[in-house]
């Protein structure tokens, strides 16, 4: 078990750490540890009161880790730059839902159970080929051409042809780009001279993150682009992914400075470049 807590010293409320309290399982003697430690406990990310922190260890709970949405999905393919077939097929569903006429629907889920609604399930290209072109249903059936392009694409070039394996297969790989990324920055180190970092950062480091708009702090894991090491005074692009972010929902936009921490030390400023986690972004007035 790994348990995140709050140390209180002299300076006051201290950044959080994680820890393995091994042998400390019963509830007596857990206490009479957090006690004598002054450690604080958090049970839960989603807290009542505010703090000037949020749990440094990476929980799948409090992690976006599923494409749920539209936008999430387009985001990711669109900054993907391969060549790969996937991507096609990716970009057709796309297409497709965007093609849909249920207004401001966002869920794909939501999607898919009408998409099967609409054509019947299982989603195949007879079924959609059987629904005839009438005055009412023309994004119906543009959506419905995609999908059988889909399937086609799918069938011949990856050998899938069940709708629901093709879509599991599009979110399983572009989940595996969401788990390292809520949104890409550009990220500028301080040198050593100016308070920054004394020795090199790997890709995958997990500083504190602080915006301007707001006195709390997450942990946000930085998994740098084109480079594994990054040293004091360096620019580099980087995918960020930030603990908890229901606390920041709609709250990020593109072009927003950041500083990024070690405890009470600034060792760097970010300007968000792209969000990739639409929850995240600021609705635009």
């Amino acid at each position: 078990m790994s348990v995140g807590f709050w140390h209180i010293d002299s300076r006051g409320l201290q950044p959080p750490f994680v820890l393995r309290p091994t042998g400390l399982r019963t509830s007596g003697g857990f206490a009479k540890f957090l006690e004598a430690n002054k450690l604080h406990y958090i049970c839960s990310p989603n807290l009542a009161k505010p703090r000037e922190s949020l749990p440094a260890s990476l929980d799948n709970d409090t992690l976006d880790n599923k494409i749920e949405t539209y936008s999430t999905l387009w985001n990711l393919v669109d900054i993907d730059q391969s060549n790969r077939k996937l991507k096609d097929i990716a970009t057709l569903f796309l297409n497709a839902m965007n093609d849909w006429p249920t207004q401001d629907q966002s869920k794909i889920a939501d999607f898919v159970q009408e998409l099967k609604e609409y054509f019947g399930s299982p989603i195949t290209v007879e079924k959609i080929e059987a629904r005839k072109f009438n005055e009412q249903n023309a994004w119906q059936v543009e959506a419905g051409s995609s999908i059988a392009e889909l399937i086609d694409t799918s069938t011949r070039f990856c050998n899938e042809s069940n709708f629901d394996n093709i879509l599991k297969n599009i979110l399983d790989f572009y989940e595996q780009e969401f788990n390292k990324m809520d949104f890409i920055a550009i990220l500028s180190y301080r040198t050593t001279d100016e308070g920054g970092r004394l020795t090199p950062a790997k890709s995958g480091y997990r500083p504190q993150v602080k915006f301007d708009f707001t006195e709390m702090q997450t942990s946000g894991q930085q998994t740098f682009i084109d480079k594994d090491t990054v040293f004091p005074g360096d620019t580099v692009e980087a995918k960020i992914k930030i603990l908890s972010p229901d606390y920041f929902a709609g709250c990020l936009t593109e072009g927003m400075q950041f500083e990024f921490r070690e405890g009470a030390t600034v060792i760097g400023t970010g300007e968000i470049k792209y969000i990739v986690n639409d929850k995240l972004e600021k609705a635009s007035r």
